[in-house]
């Protein structure tokens, strides 16, 4: 195909036309600077040049006069698409133009047209920040949960709960406060203190949970342990919710309130915790993959370096259990605190909707031959430095053997 084979019928907004000649800048913009006493001159670089289409173009024939009005109601619109003889297609706007019609060339109207680049504004874009309005939610169910227990125990009698029968029905929440909450430990040492505690000071209880929270809230553990640590730590504190859902029935309406009432607050301080470590976690950014895959003699000497992504699975799998519990304590809320909860749950669902987003798919593989963890993460990974990772979600029992059945691993 030669060159006149593949010029194109000139036209803007379909209006056609002929050119006699184009031209378009081209190459690098700049400011050349000249020095005295130096007979070496700098440029500088300012970008590439805009492309401006300066068109010489003409309209001949019987009816130039009325191809000529329809193509100056094309200019006078100001932007539209462009087919170049040379270039193609492109989507420009109107810049200075000239029309000339002289009474010797009769029936001939001649143009010089000039086309900027039609680019679309950038305009900035708001992007939902999950992570604060996650951390909203977390303080407004603070101050919500010290409300509820407080207002519950000013409706009880103190002098009728009974202390063996609230420390019986406590024993599995008191597990939860000693094993998630182990700073107020020191205070009460024993389950007979916070026993005491509850029926004498209850104010000084909801204030030792309150204090706890605002220093979880401070010192993060995202940094430390990165995102399989806090997904694991989250998945044992949903567990624990569910754990002290209920309390043992004991005897006496009022011991019976009272050991309800610590059990949602502890429960509350859970969700609040739940929360802030959540909100630690961020939207993570996109991975690049390695061009080449160092050796294994390499990646003893210096291990790859892989930038930490969540893996969908397990944070969708977090963000389902979470819902579901949320529901599960928001079903004996008063009106007031569920509507606290319910806001807690779609902050949590939506923030872990956007980090599970931004992760990793597991995959299943299956090796044709039982290998040691170390062989088969360099064979299917390309980095040995995540053999705990596949031999700790598959649940090996010994790393030098690999059964050939399916094993589940991140997709990076």
């Amino acid at each position: 195909m030669s060159w006149r084979d593949r010029l194109l019928p000139a036209s803007f907004r379909g209006v056609g036309f002929w050119v006699d000649q184009a031209k378009t800048p081209v190459g690098q913009k700049g400011q050349l600077h000249e020095y005295p006493q130096r007979g070496q001159p700098f440029f500088e670089g300012l970008g590439q040049q805009a492309k401006i289409h300066d068109l010489t173009a003409f309209i001949v024939g019987p009816d130039c006069l009325e191809q000529r009005d329809t193509l100056l109601k094309a200019l006078e619109e100001g932007a539209g698409e462009l087919v170049h003889p040379w270039l193609g297609r492109m989507q420009v706007k109107v810049g200075e133009c000239e029309m000339t019609q002289t009474r010797q060339d009769g029936g001939l109207v001649t143009f010089t047209l000039k086309f900027y680049p039609d680019q679309p504004l950038q305009f900035p874009t708001a992007q939902v920040n999950t992570r604060e309005q996650l951390l909203v939610s977390a303080d407004s169910l603070l101050g919500s949960m010290v409300r509820r227990f407080e207002d519950a125990m000013s409706l009880i009698k103190a002098a009728r709960i009974g202390i063996k029968e609230l420390r019986d029905s406590l024993k599995d929440v008191y597990e939860v406060i000693a094993h998630e909450f182990k700073a107020l430990i020191e205070t009460y040492k024993e389950l007979s203190l916070l026993v005491k505690a509850i029926k004498e000071l209850p104010r000084e209880v909801s204030a030792e949970f309150k204090g706890l929270l605002g220093d979880i809230k401070e010192l993060g553990d995202f940094a430390r342990e990165g995102y399989r640590g806090v997904l694991a730590s989250a998945s044992q504190q949903v567990e624990a919710l569910k754990k002290i859902d209920a309390p043992k029935l004991t005897t006496g309406k009022d011991t019976v309130a009272a050991a309800q009432a610590l059990a949602n607050l502890v429960q509350d301080a859970l969700l609040v915790k739940l929360g802030y470590q959540v909100a630690q976690m961020p939207v993570a950014t996109p991975v690049v993959k390695l061009n080449a895959t160092p050796s294994l003699a390499q990646q003893a000497v210096q291990p790859v370096r892989r930038v930490d992504v969540p893996v969908a699975d397990d944070v969708l799998t977090l963000r389902d259990a979470l819902n579901e519990a949320i529901w599960q304590a928001a079903l004996k809320a008063d009106a007031v605190h569920y509507q606290t909860l319910n806001a807690l749950r779609q902050q949590l669902f939506g923030h872990l909707t956007a980090v599970a987003s931004s992760g990793v798919r597991l995959i299943t593989l299956f090796p044709n031959q039982s290998m040691p963890a170390l062989v088969l993460t360099y064979k299917y990974l390309g980095d040995a430095t995540r053999v705990g990772e596949v031999t700790q979600r598959n649940g090996v029992i010994h790393f030098g053997f690999l059964p050939p059945g399916g094993l589940q691993i991140a997709r990076e």
